[in-house]
């Protein structure tokens, strides 16, 4: 496996290593030095490669903040994170060419990574093995347009290969997202089930008992902190206006975020330590988040209904996917005024149509393959037979 910049990219791919694990083959998870933790402590062997980069100096003024939405893929813009100059291509040339060098002596049958990873399909095509892209939500880069002359033409002639002999998509395509939410393949493709993992995670005393009024949990994601983007989104006057109605709030918030937050109503719960959403989120009645893959599949799976409030390109497409299942909506900037973020918690925590279509969604994420069952597929493709 290869994962690259973030832990939330890397989360998404823990579920199927442990499953590649517990039928017996070798799994390696290679990575910048600064993943190891974050790998190691899933339980899975990390290998360290290449330099470390600078999540958010890399991506400082490159995430977009609107995204074309529902369009082809021609139709969309460049987004700038994923130009010849932006992070992602940092992030790949960094990692690269050790990483082609470690498969070269380990010899992998399967290299398998997440989405925006241009190295580890280059990586696949210099160790002539077959990749799998495995996306960690609604397949957002069928908004954006990508040259892969400019892009990833460099990359690809350390090698002595050409852009077009590297499949960016693998030659397969794992999707967890079920339908009305899911995108349209554009490759060969197969489901499977959307298995939370958010990291390391402690129980703590107040989670071991029920909520004495509906819970909603407010989280702004890891990564808008990372990309030293969170002060996008007004946190202190979301939990305000959640606050506003009969609600216990839950915030789960990283460090840098708690330490910026401004004074919280009485009774707002600040979650203490590791507090992964797997845990909280089967407690609550509704989630209002930033609109990350990780977090909105993670609720999704639990058939917790959904406020997004986006901020950045790939965050407003979730929520438009989201909003086509009718287990949640989301609001714009202008829209989201303390008003109708209150009146729209007090309807995602109600019994009507948002939960009811939560819980449907929920029922057909549990309905589709879980990792262990694409183990066998995973198998014969490593091994040349057909899947």
């Amino acid at each position: 496996m290869s994962t690259w910049g973030w832990r939330s990219h890397f989360y998404g791919l823990v579920p199927l290593g442990w499953a590649l694990q517990a039928a017996g083959h070798e799994v390696r998870v290679a990575s910048h030095p600064s993943m190891a933790t974050a790998i190691s402590s899933a339980g899975l062997a990390a290998v360290p490669l290449g330099d470390d980069v600078d999540f958010a100096a890399a991506f400082a003024g490159r995430i977009g903040a609107v995204a074309p939405l529902g369009g082809p893929a021609t139709a969309g813009a460049v987004e700038p994170a994923i130009t010849a100059d932006g992070g992602v291509v940092r992030f790949a040339d960094a990692v690269l060419d050790e990483l082609v060098s470690f498969g070269r002596s380990w010899r992998p049958d399967l290299i398998l990574w997440e989405p925006f990873n241009l190295a580890a399909p280059v990586a696949a095509a210099a160790l002539g093995v077959p990749g799998v892209l495995n996306l960690w939500g609604p397949d957002s880069s069928t908004t954006l347009r990508l040259d892969p002359e400019s892009v990833v033409g460099p990359l690809a002639a350390r090698f002595g290969l050409a852009a077009a002999e590297v499949a960016l998509d693998g030659v397969l395509t794992l999707d967890p997202v079920p339908p009305p939410m899911q995108v349209p393949m554009r490759r060969p493709g197969r489901p499977v089930r959307f298995v939370p993992y958010n990291g390391p995670a402690v129980l703590p005393p107040w989670l071991r008992r029920p909520a004495d009024r509906p819970r909603v949990c407010v989280t702004a994601g890891t990564m808008m902190a990372g990309a030293g983007l969170d002060d996008r989104l007004d946190l202190t006057g979301v939990i305000h206006a959640v606050a506003g109605s009969d609600v216990e709030v839950v915030v789960v918030v990283e460090p840098r975020q708690r330490e910026a937050l401004g004074p919280v109503p009485a009774g707002v719960r600040l979650a203490d330590g590791p507090l992964a959403m797997r845990l909280v989120l089967p407690t609550c009645a509704a989630l209002v988040q930033q609109g990350g893959a990780g977090t909105t599949m993670t609720a999704l799976a639990y058939g917790v209904p959904q406020l997004v409030l986006p901020q950045v390109s790939d965050q407003h497409f979730n929520g438009e996917r989201l909003a086509a299942t009718g287990a949640g909506a989301w609001l714009t900037g202008e829209q989201a005024t303390a008003a109708a973020v209150r009146d729209l918690v007090g309807e995602l925590v109600a019994d009507g149509p948002w939960r009811r279509a939560a819980a449907l969604m929920r029922d057909r994420v549990r309905a589709m393959p879980t990792p262990a069952e694409l183990v066998p597929t995973l198998a014969a493709l490593a091994q040349g037979r057909p899947i």
